[in-house]
């Protein structure tokens, strides 16, 4: 049985990003309890960690200094240019604004600085046919009204996020270096995906042809977006793990 988290997953990743450049100053969005920063302390130990969120009472770890934000719409309490590494794990499903945040994540950060995102995986193969025949992504089921005293608002996943438009808004917003991984594949998508991927291909190859006739040429990088959008780790991730770097106009990152 695998017991790990997602923050887990995220915390591997950022390892493996980082490995040759370690993290000095850190900004957690969504940081809840702390659990990713703890996660982070284990292999640097030195990191100095921020976590920003709109609850400070979730926040359990003492030592780590708090910002208290709406990250739909709230300007970060920080200055330009200050963490060369910001993760955020499972939030921008939360939120109705996560370009908004996304922006945000890129201002606070440092050139050549690292943005690590996590959200649910809409377009696995496992997702797509949920979607075919319920009408609701995977993870995005029937929500009660604000005013159910049972019902945590907060926790309600409001905002189905396909990779492309994620991976877009990072490149829209002068960031490089975009990658996915996923946490861990599903074995249902893996076998759809097995049977189904020649005929993916031969539909993404039809797509690109009809976007030159209609818009007659998109940029490269758009193109590339696109095709990691039908790559093996999209069609089979459970959680997808975004990854980038905003762009160093002095040729650091």
């Amino acid at each position: 049985m695998n017991d790990l988290m997602i923050v887990d997953y995220v915390a591997d990743a950022v390892f493996g990003l980082t490995a040759n450049r370690p993290p000095m100053e850190h900004l957690d969005m969504g940081a809840g309890p702390g659990d990713l920063i703890r996660r982070l302390r284990t292999r640097y130990p030195q990191l100095k960690s921020c976590a920003v969120d709109y609850n400070p009472e979730a926040l359990t770890l003492t030592d780590v200094p708090f910002g208290q934000a709406n990250l739909n719409l709230d300007r970060l309490p920080y200055k330009e240019g200050t963490f060369d590494l910001v993760t955020c794990t499972e939030v921008f499903e939360h939120l109705e604004n996560y370009r908004h945040a996304l922006r945000e994540a890129g201002r606070v950060l440092k050139p050549g600085g690292l943005f690590v995102v996590s959200t649910p995986n809409v377009v696995s193969l496992k997702s797509r046919w949920v979607f075919l025949t319920r009408g609701l992504f995977t993870y995005f089921d029937p929500l009660p009204l604000k005013d159910e005293p049972k019902f945590y608002a907060g926790q309600r996943h409001i905002t189905p996020i396909p990779f492309f438009y994620i991976a877009h808004a990072l490149l829209y917003n002068d960031f490089v270096e975009i990658a996915v991984r996923a946490d861990r594949i599903q074995r249902s998508s893996a076998l759809w995906a097995r049977l189904l991927r020649p005929i993916l291909r031969l539909s993404q190859g039809r797509n690109r042809r009809r976007r030159r006739r209609r818009y007659f040429w998109l940029p490269d990088q758009v193109e590339d977006l696109a095709k990691m959008h039908n790559s093996w780790t999209v069609l089979t991730g459970r959680t997808l793990i975004v990854s980038a770097r905003k762009k160093d106009p002095g040729g650091k990152s």
